[in-house]
């Protein structure tokens, strides 16, 4: 174990105090990655890639460098697991085309180290708290292997006032471990959100049969998004075709030294955490322009042994406003409607039940304080307290081959809980 902790602290200090010692430095991301962070979309099998932790530096000039921790577990195929490590470095240069258009082309130099870094201990104590079965495998090699390597990505963008449309391809390749090529198109809205839609084709050369079942889940088409709020971020990946989604959360410390430019609210992102009365909790995202939103609740985990379910409810609402943004408390009520689908997964990946229903949903909150009062960079954060009630349409013809799963197919769900309220001002950044 000591010869894993020093390589860690080594890479760690790498990543971290040399960028620091230097000028120019503009963000510090800290992210934290899941399988269950997915919108929910897919099968979340809460296997392959289970999670990770991330490290990431990015300077004035846009280079970039970063450290990655990724746990990856076969239960299926193998039965066995594997740690990975990733040290990457890239830094992209900027080609003006046309006032409207540019080139970026980005090459990147890496370093991937397989073995046993106790990402077992900690996914076990992680589980424990969710109450929850440990994932106990055995490592696919206890042998260190170290893989280096080299990335490329080009990106040709046209800019509009508030959004940037992007052509992608990028390639990165990690000797004897793995070849990724990837193409996509990107709509970029106001530095704040963005919506992708791509291609990615990975072969793995390990010889480990854990990587090969894994890298099945990563080839083909896939949809993400990505919100950025400068002190918080979220990513999302999903591919229709595995049922696989991986998604990040996380922080940017710097942009608390940032200069305060928020004056306007442009768009609102919401990101929550909601309980059921049985204290089932519920992530909501959303995104909204003025009291316009859509809005996404999800939800999953197991239900017995060998059986996981996915619960998704997107809606699109109305949000009533009765006093100023000013006001110490501010109540809202807000109308909407949607779908919800219902999904139950056995062995990972082998569909019991997909079903979606209609749903209609009322819901009522209160802002907790004047809403621009903390601002960060060109956003405005504000936490609001906040009550749903959904009915959905025609769950008695739900037919799921267990019982246990009957508990999340109620006719009438009631929530409560806390959300992050961020409002971004294009214009300000």
């Amino acid at each position: 174990m000591r010869w894993r902790t020093s390589i860690l602290c080594l890479l760690l200090s790498l990543i971290v105090l040399v960028p620091l010692g230097a000028n120019g430095v503009d963000h510090i991301l800290l992210s934290t990655g899941n399988d269950a962070l997915s919108l929910g979309l897919g099968n979340n099998q809460d296997d392959g890639r289970s999670f990770s932790l991330r490290t990431a530096v990015i300077g004035g000039r846009g280079w970039n460098t970063a450290v990655e921790l990724t746990s990856h577990t076969d239960q299926r195929v193998s039965g066995h697991r594997y740690d990975t490590l990733d040290f990457t470095f890239a830094y992209p240069h900027h080609i003006e085309i046309a006032p409207a258009w540019s080139l970026v082309i980005t090459p990147g130099l890496g370093l991937k180290l397989i073995g046993s870094f106790g990402l077992e201990e900690a996914q076990t104590l992680l589980h424990s708290f969710k109450a929850k079965k440990p994932v106990i495998l055995p490592v696919s090699s206890e042998e260190l292997a170290i893989h280096p390597g080299g990335s490329l990505k080009v990106e040709l963008s046209y800019h509009s006032r508030k959004s940037r449309y992007s052509l992608i391809i990028a390639t990165d390749h990690r000797h004897s471990w793995e070849s990724e090529v990837e193409a996509s198109l990107r709509f970029l809205y106001g530095d704040t959100v963005s919506l992708s839609a791509g291609y990615h084709f990975t072969k793995g050369w390990s010889g480990f049969p854990s990587q090969y079942m894994q890298e099945k889940r990563y080839n083909g088409l896939y949809l993400a998004s990505d919100f950025d709020a400068n002190l918080l971020f979220t990513s999302y990946r999903y591919y229709p075709h595995s049922g696989f989604s991986y998604g990040y959360i996380g922080i940017d410390p710097l942009a608390l030294t940032k200069e305060k430019t928020f004056k306007n609210r442009d768009l609102t992102t919401v990101q929550g955490l909601y309980y059921e009365v049985d204290l089932n909790p519920l992530r909501l995202t959303s995104i909204g322009i003025g009291p316009f939103f859509l809005d996404v609740f999800y939800i999953s985990g197991p239900v017995i042994d060998g059986y996981r379910y996915n619960i998704g409810d997107y809606g699109v609402s109305y949000q009533f406003e009765f006093f100023s943004d000013n006001a110490f408390l501010r109540p809202t009520l807000q109308l909407g409607a949607g779908i919800k689908r219902f999904n139950l997964v056995k062995d990972f990946d082998v569909v019991q039940l997909e079903e979606v229903r209609a749903s209609i949903t009322v819901g009522a909150g209160i802002g907790l304080g004047p809403r621009y009062s903390w601002i960060i960079a060109n956003s405005a954060y504000s936490l609001k307290l906040g009550a749903y009630l959904t009915h959905i349409f025609g769950t008695e013809s739900l037919q799921a081959p267990i019982a246990a799963y009957g508990r999340h197919t109620k006719a009438w769900v009631f929530l409560m809980g806390i959300s992050l309220v961020v409002d971004h001002d294009f214009n300000g950044g």
